[in-house]
């Protein structure tokens, strides 16, 4: 084909074809026979083929051969049109993405692109990462979800985000020169599983254990020679490797490491490795988070264990105390014993959720909020019970609810006011409002959790209570403002059981 073409432009038309050659974009023509009229030398280059091979060529064998149906439909809508369209598609016969646009002038219909595979690319692997971020995030955040089934699912998103095969969770112990496979995600043919064990001295991981730090090998073979003859990496033919050490209580537990057995074509991102050593230092903190945890339901159970048997002995020998010498005394010493079990109750709660017998009952709210108000240690504070309707609780789990929300209405309170807390009914449950400052949107989670107070000598346990004692009895509750400006706890659900 001669190189002439439109010698005037518009609106929608491109330059003549003279300037096309000085373009850095491919540029083509494609008759109403959809063949290739004209191509420049970046044209060429793009779609790999000379121009003595292009002219002529059917256009579908060239643009069309994409699973994209769509750019024909958009090209043949713009011929029908007369109207310019801009168009992005890839074409796996060349390998690459393409974009650019396409203008209908005369019969003929003109496209000049470029060559935008590396930016589709990043766009793509950014898109995998913050999938990736998203899921791993969903997993970690799940509480219906055991620790087990979070590492499994954690090792799975890391493994297919890194591109490796292999991804396991490791304990070792350097004296016994032990490395155990706690978990394990791998190929089906593999022969690995959880529990499996090997010598820690076999396995790239020991290194990482050793010098605490993230080991990083995109070929094994070049960037640690001197590790490449180990068994774990010369028997079972490992290549590449990414492990990062955990840590517990501030002593080496094990690695979280992810490998394959062919060397990285890429080397490992700056991201994978990040993302790698995150959720490592997400399992350190889980780990030992489970195992205070653990501690403290051992020492709650050891606690309540040993208290319970004094007690019951106190117990009985005040039931025989004579009221007549001192009935007030003999009163104060009954009301202390039963509050030590009921406090010994409130413990087991906090700590022991599963094992806390129930004593289901019928209870007027109204009637409990004011016999927890007569308990609770509220001063000068004022109460308003609008509440009419009854729960299925056990009366000791509700009168302690309320007592700790009172009493907390009342340490918190902050305003010029008297304390004023009003006890009403919701349509599925009840709610306790103050007139205080309220609770900022940003603390509201904060507030339930163990330990969390602003109190000088606060032990940040009361809200935490509520919060347990809600999830035992599968209740809801939510801390929004008060009509007054302050907090109120809405329970809902309640009428569940």
């Amino acid at each position: 084909m001669a190189d002439d073409g439109p010698s005037e432009t518009s609106a929608t038309d491109v330059p003549p074809t003279t300037i096309y050659t000085r373009l850095v974009n491919g540029v083509v023509s494609l008759n109403e026979q959809w063949q290739i009229t004209y191509c420049n030398q970046h044209a060429e280059e793009v779609l790999q083929h000379s121009r003595d091979e292009l002219l002529g060529t059917d256009a579908h064998e060239v643009f069309f051969d994409s699973p994209d149906s769509n750019l024909q439909q958009e090209l043949e809508h713009a011929r029908e049109t007369r109207e310019p369209i801009s168009f992005e598609a890839h074409f796996p016969s060349l390998g690459c993405w393409l974009a650019g646009r396409a203008y209908p002038i005369e019969t003929d219909l003109w496209l000049h692109f470029r060559d935008v595979s590396e930016r589709a690319r990043r766009q793509a692997q950014l898109q995998k990462r913050e999938q990736a971020m998203n899921r791993a995030y969903d997993v970690i955040a799940d509480p219906e979800l055991s620790f087990e089934k979070q590492i499994d699912a954690l090792l799975e998103i890391v493994r297919t985000a890194v591109g490796t095969d292999y991804a396991t969770l490791s304990r070792v112990d350097q004296n016994a020169n032990s490395y155990l496979f706690e978990a394990v995600a791998t190929p089906t043919d593999a022969d690995l599983n959880a529990g499996d064990t090997v010598p820690l001295d076999v396995t790239n991981c020991e290194c990482a254990v050793e010098t605490e730090q993230t080991l990083v090998l995109n070929d094994i073979q070049e960037d640690a020679p001197e590790l490449a003859d180990r068994a774990g990496n010369a028997d079972w033919g490992m290549s590449c490797y990414l492990g990062t050490p955990i840590f517990v209580d501030g002593n080496s537990y094990g690695t979280f490491c992810f490998y394959d057995m062919e060397p990285r074509n890429e080397s490992f991102s700056d991201w994978e490795v990040a993302f790698v050593e995150y959720l490592g230092d997400w399992v350190s903190t889980e780990i030992e988070r489970q195992r205070q945890t653990a501690r403290l339901e051992s020492f709650a159970d050891m606690l309540a264990h040993e208290l319970r048997n004094p007690l019951a002995i106190g117990q009985l020998y005040s039931n025989q105390l004579p009221s007549e010498a001192a009935p007030e005394a003999v009163e104060y010493v009954a009301e202390a014993f039963d509050r030590i079990e009921e406090l010994i109750d409130v413990i087991l709660i906090l700590t022991q959720e599963a094992t806390v017998n129930i004593d289901w009952e019928t209870v007027a709210v109204a009637d409990a909020a004011r016999t927890a108000w007569a308990d609770a240690d509220v001063g000068g504070a004022e109460l308003t019970v609008i509440a009419s309707q009854n729960i299925e609780v056990d009366p000791i789990h509700f009168q302690h609810l309320l007592e700790n929300l009172f009493e907390n209405a009342v340490t918190h309170h902050t305003a010029d006011m008297p304390v004023q807390v009003t006890v009403g009914d919701l349509p599925t449950g009840f709610y306790v409002a103050d007139n205080g400052s309220g609770i900022a949107k940003s603390e509201r989670s904060q507030v339930f959790e163990t330990g969390y107070t602003t109190a000088d000598d606060g032990t940040g346990l009361g809200l935490a209570f509520v919060t347990e004692l809600t999830e035992m009895y599968d209740w809801r509750c939510q801390i929004v403002e008060s009509d007054t400006g302050g907090a109120r706890f809405e329970f809902t659900n309640t009428d569940h059981r």
